[in-house]
């Protein structure tokens, strides 16, 4: 028989809206700001349209009117609108006319620095701003990009700061994390990029005294690990109990993030819990008069959360916590519906975009699935485990991954089957660790002896802690990969998991049943819909028979996924940005990977890379640790074709073979992928539908020309039914001479413009293929002059659609064979 706690989760959607008026206000609220996101009203508009609800609200309160419940909510949700059209109108549009242009502002910083191992952001509120002789007083939020190593400054501090003012470009790639929308929605319009310790000068200090004060000390306490642990673990310590996460490396939060363990790097209910727990027993152990002991939490809790700066999850955490610890000291029932809606109302009113937050959305859902799954699930799992402790832990942490599951894998693309052993693992060793961080670090600020002695324990701590990790996260399918799902599954989901939970009841069951025995007609309605929904989610859509090829925006580079009609996936370089080929980070963990998840590609049938300049070739590191590779094709300069190519010594801008890429390519021969060169004459067999020629480079190579390593671009002919595909890589005259010289066929539909568009094109190129459709894979503001305007010139004088990654953003490309359809990533902006 399920327990009490069950049975009101069970009723928990029936009574809602008579006792639980708040939890359909906040909803309200959030549905108004998810409104303003796609309805432009100017803020004047939406306050008098809240002014209009208001006095029909009062009017109806007084005339006992019987619907104005719903003008209520029509008001909370107007209220919701205005609130989020005024925090996104609060960039001031005179920003805009410095960006692209060096600057010297002044202004205060408004939050503590995030350093990082190469770099320190800032938060500066401008006040003034200076373009040469030009000063003026202009009021702006930046983020400020200043490199490192050099002096870090503090929340308050007024500064003068000289650097490249740059507006962030928006999402270009389907699904992309949008940078621009991220700074925007924290008020910031523009990235201050200062490149020089030496151009940050200190005027003098401002900000709230207080705050300016729990920072320092908060400075003083993260000193304290970094001066008595190794960097590595000192940083992961300061992740755990401050949340401080800016020099944390990229392979801890990726093995995190896998293993779903990452919300421990993260200050989130788990901490601000053990932290409430902490202060309790302390309370207790010193007899501190209960009248005491809410003031006493509230103070140490509110300090905490000024510790860890605030963010959604802990603000979220924090307002719980307070609430149900003065309920508890008030002796007032402890509603957790009603006090979950509480802080979500609270902090949508205080910052309504962060309803877009991924840690806003998680945290609060990581929450609801705790307090109304739980119970159930506790409810199931007591007669088959008996200890109360493990129960919980199991029950918690599962209730936790089922409500963020559909949210990890829209955001992330990811599942992480370990997650529930992870969390069993790591979580008592993350309250062991917190209690010691925490201890070290303040009797460190007294006696550095004492910190340096528990932190030997500490390290320990971590070093198990580590291991369970990475113990967890090698086991074989650890993690599966998984396209983006639909948005309607993502948003199903939830109704899915409260119609579970009422399935698992005697009374849940009697209420549905009672339900459709009122409501007969929405049952078959019901059933209908659900099938519908997973037919289409099962059954792929007669797109399967297509060929999609993506030009997907790398900046300035080449990246081409074509995926056959027949479910094979060739990709054609990789982008990489510079110095990508020694970092490994970039374009090909930042933006090719992730592009690929998102698609749901799992492996790679073929890997061309076209010659081995870093902006086709820097994010081969990348792909290659991300996917199984059972082809590589190569240009045969670079080490696996003829030597006496020095690539390119008569062109600064070709360069040497990077001994990076020869390095690379070496790797996957030692792990037994194939790794051919591959030039004019080769047919590569990757689908039976599919004709793939390669064009070039020719045979015997050219030499000697103007660029050699350009010029041994592989060159790619596909063609599907009666639609061809010409890849070009970066070949430059000489090349295409050669290719009208060689008698083959170069007509096409779709032609990918060589060499990103640059003046080395000949016309009667452009003429000899005469495609209908033109790409051109580009970055913005190019230190190269790309595309040149003479090539553009040429393009506008012939019947060609041209589409430009800078510009449009990915260029995706489908055809049945027979007709060409294209989609972009982005609306055409001017450049």
């Amino acid at each position: 028989m399920a327990n009490n706690s069950l049975v009101t989760t069970c009723h928990f959607g029936v009574l809602l809206l008579v006792s639980r008026p708040l939890v359909y206000l906040t909803l309200a609220f959030a549905a108004g700001i998810f409104l303003a996101g796609g309805w432009e009203l100017s803020p004047n508009t939406a306050l008098l349209f809240c002014g209009a609800l208001f006095f029909a609200a009062v009017l109806g309160y007084f005339f006992h009117w019987s619907f104005n419940r719903w003008v209520i909510l029509s008001l909370f949700l107007a209220l919701g609108l205005a609130r989020a059209t005024l925090d996104a109108s609060s960039i001031n549009p005179a920003l805009y006319q410095y960006t692209g242009h060096w600057v010297t502002v002044e202004g205060i910083i408004t939050r503590e620095a995030d350093v990082r191992s190469d770099r320190v952001y800032y938060w500066l509120d401008v006040q003034r701003i200076s373009l040469g002789r030009e000063a003026r007083e202009l009021q702006a939020l930046v983020l400020v990009r200043a490199a490192a190593p050099g002096p870090v400054y503090s929340y308050g501090d007024r500064l003068r700061l000289h650097g490249l003012l740059t507006r962030p470009p928006d999402a270009g790639n389907p699904g992309e994390f949008d940078y621009r929308a991220y700074l925007a929605r924290r008020g910031a319009g523009a990235v201050l990029m200062v490149r020089d310790p030496a151009s940050i000068q200190k005027l003098g200090v401002g900000g709230h005294p207080v705050v300016r004060a729990v920072l320092r000390v908060k400075e003083k306490l993260l000193t304290v690990s970094r001066a008595t642990l190794p960097p590595d673990k000192a940083a992961l310590l300061n992740g755990i109990v401050f949340g401080s996460q800016g020099q944390i490396d990229r392979k801890t939060w990726q093995l995190f993030s896998e293993s779903g363990v990452v919300h421990i790097l993260s200050v989130s209910g788990l901490h601000v819990g053990l932290v409430l727990a902490g202060v309790l027993a302390l309370v207790r152990l010193l007899r501190v008069p209960l009248s005491l002991t809410a003031p006493t939490g509230t103070a140490i809790l509110l300090l905490y959360a000024t510790l860890c700066g605030l963010g959604p999850a802990v603000t979220r955490s924090t307002l719980m916590a307070l609430m149900f610890l003065w309920a508890h000291h008030l002796g007032r029932t402890r509603d957790w519906p009603t006090t979950l809606a509480a802080a979500a109302l609270v902090s949508l009113m205080a910052k309504p975009l962060s309803l877009y937050d991924i840690g806003f959305q998680l945290s609060f859902t990581a929450t609801w699935g705790i307090l109304y799954l739980g119970p159930v699930l506790d409810g199931l799992l007591k007669n088959v485990i008996r200890h109360t402790w493990l129960r919980a832990a199991l029950w918690v942490s599962l209730a936790a991954q089922l409500a963020t599951l559909p949210l990890i894998a829209w955001y992330y693309n990811l599942i992480s089957l370990v997650s529930l052993l992870t969390n069993l693992a790591a979580v008592p060793l993350t309250g062991l660790i917190l209690a010691l961080g925490t201890a070290s670090a303040l009797l460190g600020l007294v006696v550095s002896s004492l910190a340096g002695f528990i932190n030997i324990s500490t390290s320990m701590l971590l070093d198990l802690f580590m291991g369970l990790v990475s113990f967890c996260r090698a086991l074989p399918g650890s993690v599966i990969y998984v396209p983006t799902p639909p948005f309607f599954l993502v948003v199903a989901w939830y109704p899915l998991l409260f119609l579970g939970v009422l399935l698992v009841s005697n009374e849940g069951r009697a209420a549905l049943r009672q339900f459709f025995g009122r409501h007969h007609r929405l049952l078959p309605v019901a059933f209908m819909g659900g099938g519908l929904l997973i037919a289409i989610f099962l059954f792929k859509s007669p797109g399967e028979s297509q060929l999609v090829v993506h030009f997907i925006d790398v900046g300035q580079g080449d990246s081409i996924l074509v995926q056959t009609p027949g479910g094979r996936n060739m990709l054609v370089d990789t982008g990489g940005w510079p110095g990508e080929l020694d970092s490994g980070e970039g374009a090909g963990e930042k933006v090719v990977v992730p592009y690929l998840r998102r698609l749901g590609v799992r492996r790679l049938d073929v890997l061309v890379i076209t010659h081995p300049h870093e902006d086709h070739a820097g994010g081969m590191r990348a792909v290659v640790e991300a996917f199984p590779v059972d082809l590589v094709l190569v240009s045969p300069v670079g080490g696996t074709g003829d030597p006496s190519v020095s690539a390119g010594a008569h062109s600064p801008s070709s360069g040497k073979v990077p001994l990076t890429y020869r390095t690379l390519l070496a790797g996957l021969a030692a792990r037994g992928v194939p790794v051919k060169a591959t030039g004019a004459g080769d047919r590569l067999h990757l689908d039976p539908a599919l004709d793939i020629q390669v064009l070039g480079p020719p045979r015997p190579l050219l030499s000697g020309t103007r660029s050699d390593l350009n010029n041994a671009s592989v060159v790619l002919r596909l063609r599907y039914g009666e639609e061809v595909l010409l890849l070009t890589g970066d070949i430059e005259v000489e090349a295409q001479q050669a290719l009208m010289d060689g008698g083959v066929n170069l007509g096409c539909t779709v032609l990918k413009i060589p060499h990103h568009g640059s003046r080395y094109l000949l016309p009667s190129f452009l003429e000899k293929t005469h495609p209908a459709v033109a790409v051109i894979s580009v970055g913005r503001h190019n230190n190269f002059g790309h595309p040149a305007p003479e090539t553009l010139e040429h393009l506008a004088r012939m019947p060609v659609r041209v589409y430009r990654t800078d510009l449009d953003g990915a260029v995706i490309l489908r055809t049945d064979g027979k007709h060409i359809f294209v989609r972009t990533g982005r609306q055409r902006r001017a450049a």
